[in-house]
């Protein structure tokens, strides 16, 4: 079985974040923070332990790591508390983790459930994740778009302009249109 803090924490650390590992009451959690964001991961082996710990852990972890929040400036609007159980959620449990995700006060939170295997985590840490692929974007012929993109203008004058000719003669021809 995947050791599910620790494979979040790499995760992380691959994704730029500064990892530091802390205990609150025998429950291992981490620390997180990159240049844009401050967070905690707290890890639980069932949805059910997720639910009935979860506000009190985190109220532990805030209290214990006031003042680096303080100290955080601006990236202390950006707080996250990520909240990740191993085992899957029943209906019921996955209805009471979304309404989690959906309470505003405090930190943001990010609560799943069936965290088993590595790419369960990475779904999970998704949100906190940079994009993982560049968008790939065909090559524009620049000067075919700007024809098709200027139809009220004369074609001498588009074609002065693409030609690079000197901006005097391209305000001329601008001039002499209706």
């Amino acid at each position: 079985m995947t050791d599910l803090i620790e494979e979040a924490a790499r995760l992380l650390q691959d994704a730029g974040f500064e990892i530091q590992p802390v205990d609150i009451d025998g429950l291992s959690a981490r620390v997180l923070e990159n240049d844009t964001l401050l967070g905690f991961v707290l890890v639980y082996d069932t949805a059910g332990d997720l639910l009935a710990r979860w506000s009190g852990d985190t109220d532990r972890l805030v209290a214990q790591r006031q003042f680096q929040l303080r100290a955080a400036g601006t990236k202390a609007w950006n707080s996250y508390v990520l909240l990740l159980a191993r085992d899957r959620a029943n209906y019921a449990e996955a209805i009471a983790l979304s309404s989690i995700e959906e309470d505003l006060s405090g930190l943001r939170k990010i609560a799943r459930s069936g965290c088993e295997h590595g790419s369960d985590i990475l779904r999970a840490l998704l949100p906190l994740m940079p994009l993982q692929s560049t968008p790939v974007l065909d090559a524009v012929d620049s000067k075919e778009e700007i024809r098709q993109r200027t139809t009220e203008l004369a074609q001498t004058v588009v074609e002065a302009f693409l030609s690079a000719a000197d901006p005097h003669i391209v305000f001329q021809l601008l001039e002499k249109e209706p």
